[in-house]
């Protein structure tokens, strides 16, 4: 077991001590540190083949694979079905000059740090490179563009970063080895680079963080992903031992940064978020939640710590082993019979709404992956298997009997709640969960749930009151904060709403739908400047926030900005070809710009698809009457 690690509840120390990584990173060594320099060199292009298999590598002049151009990770190869050899191509466009080759780009911000970085040690070795390259490793072929942050920290051009999305030529491509390989190891030199973004991060943010301790929650992130449900009550408990508890994924890289660089203790569920210990200038300890079926990340978490120099505290929690969903998913709740030694956990124990959250997550993952759980359900106790059978509550499931009497009568109470939500019984829904107002008012994720049936009841004012309850205790909740503008707005109290929302935007600037409802709000209010600039960051990502385009090509149009108005219809059409609405606004741009023929053009495309809207028409009428004017 590595110095500075402590491992609680003892009775996982043989499942630790068994785990085959420990003698698999022992035995690891890393490719020496090389800087290749190749004349006439052949980028070919990337190939995303899965989440563990990817093609694209250097070849030399003579197309013979150069091996230092793969990428490891763990025990493997992710790029092992390149072939050994090429035929030298001259089609390929060539790059004259000289060129740095970075490796894979990860759009996943975990993977991006610990794998993509591993080739970065050489940007100060090249400092006259004429442009970057890189492989990508995603299945819609965009690199994430919040991730550009760290190039910028490295005063790497972003017009002078290429993808390989083809083959091509390069007249001299440096190629230095990978320093850095997933759950394996790193050279000191990368730890480095880590210790010196950070640097550079707290110098450009004025200062390093607000606090010395910093809680990484999870407990916002997509349901998918694998988080407990009552992390809330784990948070209050470092909070109270003065820790500052962060959403790491609502926060451009920059702040992270700058917060991680100067903290020295972390803390958190096992995940990427406590991989940021690498930035810290000074770190001391990590504190970690894990499970007991899933010590593979938590191997990696505390190979980094050693490397770092600080200690882990490890802390392992019972989470149901599901045939059908990997562990690294698989929801769970914190519990302190799992851990009676620790102080942290001492007292946690799920409430009954805990429980409820935690089954409906859990059965939504099953139903997204099509899983049966019957050779599974012995897991769980006689009230959790019949929760599971009449999860997610959905219109078919809540017209018929659950299947089982349901014996807790507060696991039934909350599912009854639900299956009156979905049937539309919305005031029933309201007066059983106010039966339990009293039981959970110190629970806000009980206090969200209840404003939001409330508010569905159309009782605003009731809902703005819970609300308001919910956010004294958890007032940095952006979720609970956007539900907060979203009661304002149904009470008439639009301004204040707006203000709330540019707080929010301030202080989680990739929290997109609190962007998007400044957005709506700022366009009813004929404020489309503003409108533009809060959507701008969400559709930054074209494929994944398309249905926003044409919203954002109208306040743009509004805003007088015809020509950028343009170009984001084009846009909006290239991802969706049929929009109806990209046609219009098109229509609309060229005759604001003097141009009716190609308004007409464009108008006609939208008649078409929209034969009986009079609005149509009579743009159509007033096109041709400029035409006959002119």
């Amino acid at each position: 077991m590595p110095a500075g690690l402590r491992i609680f509840p003892e009775s996982a120390l043989p499942l630790w001590q068994s785990h085959p990584w420990h003698q698999e990173i022992a035995a690891f060594r890393l490719p020496g540190r090389e800087l290749l320099t190749l004349e006439s060199a052949t980028v070919t292009a990337s190939r995303y083949l899965g989440p563990e298999q990817a093609e694209g590598g250097v070849y030399d002049a003579d197309g013979l694979y150069v091996p230092s151009s793969r990428h490891l990770r763990r025990v493997k190869d992710l790029t092992a079905t390149n072939p050994d050899e090429i035929p030298v191509s001259f089609d390929a466009p060539v790059l004259s000059g000289r060129y740095l080759y970075l490796g894979w780009f990860f759009n996943h911000y975990g993977h991006f740090i610990l794998e993509s970085l591993s080739r970065f040690w050489a940007v100060k070795e090249a400092p006259s490179a004429d442009g970057y390259i890189m492989h990508l490793h995603a299945a819609d072929s965009r690199p994430a563009s919040y991730l550009m942050a760290f190039f910028d920290l490295l005063e790497i051009p972003r017009e002078k970063l290429l993808f390989a999305d083809r083959d091509m030529q390069v007249e001299q491509l440096l190629l230095p080895s990978q320093q850095a390989v997933l759950s394996r190891g790193m050279s000191g030199e990368m730890l480095k680079l880590y210790r010196d973004l950070g640097h550079r991060a707290a110098q450009q943010a004025g200062r390093e963080s607000s606090s010395s301790k910093l809680y990484i929650s999870r407990r916002l992130l997509p349901p998918d992903q694998r988080g407990a449900s009552n992390e809330k009550a784990l948070e209050e408990r470092f909070e109270a031992r003065g820790y500052q508890v962060i959403h790491p994924q609502y926060m451009d890289v920059s702040r992270q940064l700058a917060l991680y660089s100067g903290a020295q203790e972390f803390a958190g569920l096992e995940g990427s978020g406590l991989h940021n210990v690498l930035f810290s200038q000074a770190p001391r300890s990590v504190w970690m939640l894990g499970s007991k079926n899933h010590l593979a990340d938590a191997v990696t978490q505390v190979e980094l710590d050693r490397r770092c120099g600080c200690t882990t505290e490890l802390h392992l929690q019972t989470v149901p082993l599901l045939g059908c969903l990997h562990p690294r998913i698989t929801p769970f709740v914190i519990s302190s019979e799992d851990d009676t030694q620790s102080e942290v956990l001492a007292g946690i124990e799920p409430t009954a709404y805990d429980c409820f959250l935690w089954l409906s997550t859990l059965a939504a993952q099953l139903q997204r992956k099509q899983c049966s759980l019957d050779e599974d359900l012995a897991v769980f106790t006689a009230a959790e298997r019949c929760l599971l059978k009449s999860l997610p509550v959905s219109l078919e499931n809540a017209r018929s009997h659950p299947g089982c009497e349901l014996a807790d009568e507060a696991l039934a109470l909350f599912l009854s709640v639900e299956q009156h939500f979905v049937l539309g019984e919305t005031a029933t829904a309201v007066r059983k969960m106010a039966s339990c107002r009293d039981r959970y008012r110190e629970h806000a994720p009980f206090l969200m749930r209840y404003a939001e049936l409330l508010s569905a009841d159309r009782q605003h004012e009731a809902a703005l009151t819970v609300v308001k309850q919910a956010m004294a205790l958890d007032d940095d909740n952006p979720v609970l904060i956007r539900l907060f503008a979203e009661l304002l707005i149904q009470s008439g109290q639009q301004e204040e709403a707006i203000v709330l929302l540019k707080t929010l935007q301030e202080r989680y600037p990739r929290y997109q739908p609190g962007r998007v409802l400044l957005a709506d709000i700022l366009m009813k209010e004929s404020r489309f400047r503003e409108a533009v600039v809060a959507l701008s960051v969400v559709i930054e990502d074209p494929e994944k926030h398309k249905g926003l385009l044409p919203r954002y090509t109208w306040c743009l149009f509004q805003a007088g900005d015809f020509e950028a108005a343009r170009q984001a219809a084009h846009t909006a059409l290239a991802h969706v070809p049929q929009n109806p609405f990209s046609f219009v606004h098109l229509a609309r741009i060229h005759l604001e710009r003097d141009e009716p023929e190609k308004a007409l053009q464009w108008l006609e495309r939208a008649i078409e698809r929209s034969p009986d809207k009079p609005e149509l028409l009579q743009l159509r009428e007033r096109i041709l009457g400029r035409i006959r004017q002119a």
